[in-house]
């Protein structure tokens, strides 16, 4: 499997993924060079926290890029514990960590060359970013895009959209403060508490200049612009704000206007500064990581690029995988529907690393058009259920059973599809489904992504596709009614040739998705005989919800999808692993 290089457009900037930071807890993130590799300064990209982060992946991939094509060489990376960097969310000192990662990042451009730094954090991003500037030294220019006040706020915030919604269940008592798909520990909530932009004392300077970018629809907390006015402030406008984190990050939009504004501010701080020769980081290379808490078994991470389009993947393998004794199966972590490879609550990255500590190994890929992979000719980006998906899955599983090893898929809703549809193209071993979608309402006739090569997708007919435009759920209860009479468009059919493809199949669903595959009630009886055969799980669950994003389900898909990988994957795996 090869390892990912350096991506540079033709004649243009040059994108490489880097570690950087402690050698024990490296941080990870992606160089961006303008060409030439000349630059008039460099920019730290600070992304929010939690939810918020998946969100706003591809905005803040996109600024890293048209920072580049304008001269300013940028690296967005991911604060310790968190994305695809080292550590865990519930680690201890992470508010430490997080400013020492800041640090870290800027040091990394300042030893590649960069004649001076600036930082653009969003959110919670700015926040950490303002109080590293005043506790350090600082930036040459400074972007708070849409800033949270404190710590506090930002929890308070999260945890009231933990009480709404999808994620309405009762949080648990077990003494963490829980936000959608994110939860953190009373250490980490006390230290939040301590950082607060208003209080930010007057007598350190936080950058040469200052840009606040607030929301049209909600102003900046009087005590934010209060300390900044005590700054070289210029204020705008962010844009989009609410179509970028307001809505599920599935659905989040790049906020152009916003990113064209926050390019040319920065770009006007350099524009009499001579372009200076920036180095090229390091080659891309393998790292040691922990599999989980400090002293857990490490195991090794790197970069991969699979198929033809070279779609991003990133790899843990244990660190003394031993070829001798055969090759270790592969698992397979699909990105959920336009979110990038990290998973609900950063679970992909944690799952793999502790599935790679007892020896498999798993890879988390974006398909085409996602968080870090390229975009096709022609296609769109974050367009999920992408007609290209079905061939970058056969590319993924062909070139990953091209040792002889055994391969299994684990997918939550659109990554359940996935999975589900190249097991009707390629042999795979074992399909791991948490509330899987098959019912694909926006691929139906006329829509962008329709394709008639789709082999494990349930087509709803075009009038009902364009009754789901505008009434989704009067819809969906008709399809439903109409599913009575035309079983052909029933979803367990999909897991039922499968299963009879030799694919160990097991599905858990929370109670609306778990119906679709047993409402049908001609098909009991398959349902019945399914159960009954070897390979096969089907279970309703109330304690998941559809997203993932509630601890009590991360828990039980982990040890669900687990105990499955340790019955169907039978190929070389540790000691640990056939105990488990």
């Amino acid at each position: 499997m090869p390892m990912g290089g350096h991506e540079q457009d033709a004649d243009g900037p040059e994108h490489t993924q880097v570690w950087f930071g402690p050698e024990s807890r490296p941080l990870h993130g992606w160089v961006s060079r303008p060409a030439g590799g000349l630059a008039r300064g460099g920019a730290v990209l600070c992304p929010p926290m939690g939810e918020e982060g998946r969100a706003a992946h591809r905005t803040f991939r996109r600024l890293a890029e048209q920072l580049a094509e304008a001269g300013i060489v940028a690296l967005r990376f991911d604060y310790d514990g968190t994305g695809d960097s080292a550590g865990l969310q519930d680690d201890p000192d992470r508010v430490p960590a997080w400013l020492a990662s800041i640090e870290a990042a800027r040091q990394y451009l300042l030893d590649l060359g960069a004649p001076g730094v600036a930082a653009v954090g969003m959110r919670l991003g700015a926040t950490l970013a303002a109080v590293q500037a005043a506790a350090s030294a600082p930036f040459s220019s400074l972007v708070c895009w849409d800033p949270c006040l404190s710590g506090r706020t930002f929890l308070r915030e999260g945890e009231a959209l933990h009480g709404f919604g999808e994620t309405a269940l009762e949080a648990p008592d077990d003494g963490l403060r829980h936000t959608p798909g994110f939860q953190y520990d009373a250490a980490t909530a006390a230290q939040l508490r301590d950082v607060d932009l208003g209080k930010l004392t007057s007598e350190r300077q936080l950058a040469d200049r200052v840009l606040l970018l607030a929301r049209t629809d909600r102003p900046a907390p009087p005590a934010i612009v209060a300390r900044l006015e005590q700054e070289r402030l210029e204020t705008g406008a962010a844009t989009a704000q609410g179509q970028l984190l307001d809505v599920p990050p599935e659905l989040s939009v790049v906020p152009q206007d916003a990113l064209r504004q926050v390019v040319g501010w920065l770009t006007a701080g350099v524009q009499d500064e001579p372009a200076v020769p920036v180095k090229a980081p390091d080659g891309e290379h393998a790292v040691l990581v922990g599999s989980g808490p400090d002293g857990s078994v490490p195991v090794r991470e790197r970069l991969v690029r699979l198929g033809p389009d070279r779609i991003v993947g990133f790899a843990d393998e244990p660190a003394d995988l031993r070829p001798e004794a055969g090759p270790a199966p592969w698992v397979v972590l699909v990105n959920v529907a336009a979110e990038h490879h990290i998973g609900p609550g950063r679970r992909w990255v944690e799952w793999g690393r502790r599935w790679a500590a007892l020896g498999y190994r798993v890879v988390r890929i974006d398909q085409s058009g996602v968080g870090d992979s390229p975009t096709r000719p022609g296609a769109v980006d974050d367009r999920a259920f992408a007609p290209e998906w079905i061939d970058d899955m056969r590319h993924v599983v062909t070139e990953l059973a091209g040792d002889g090893a055994q391969v299994g898929i684990v997918g939550l809703c659109s990554g359940s599809y996935s999975a589900f549809e190249v097991a009707m193209w390629e042999h795979v071993d074992a399909v791991f489904a948490i509330n899987p979608r098959l019912t694909l309402y926006p691929a139906a006739k006329g829509s962008p992504v329709y394709t008639d090569r789709r082999r494990a997708a349930m087509l709803p007919n075009r009038p009902f596709a364009a009754l789901a435009r505008r009434r989704r759920i009067l819809a969906g209860g008709l399809w439903r009614i109409y599913r009575e009479v035309a079983l052909w468009h029933a979803p367990l059919l999909v897991p039922w040739r499968v299963l009879s493809r030799g694919t160990a199949v097991e599905i858990i669903a929370c109670p609306d998705d778990a119906q679709h595959f047993t409402e049908v009630y001609a098909l009991r009886p398959l349902l019945w005989w399914m159960r009954r055969r070897r390979g096969f799980g089907f279970e309703s669950r109330r304690d998941l919800d559809h997203s993932l994003l509630t601890r009590p389900a991360q828990l039980v898909g982990y040890e669900k999808a687990t105990m499955f990988l340790h019955r169907s994957l039978t190929g070389h795996r540790t000691e640990d692993a056939r105990r488990g």
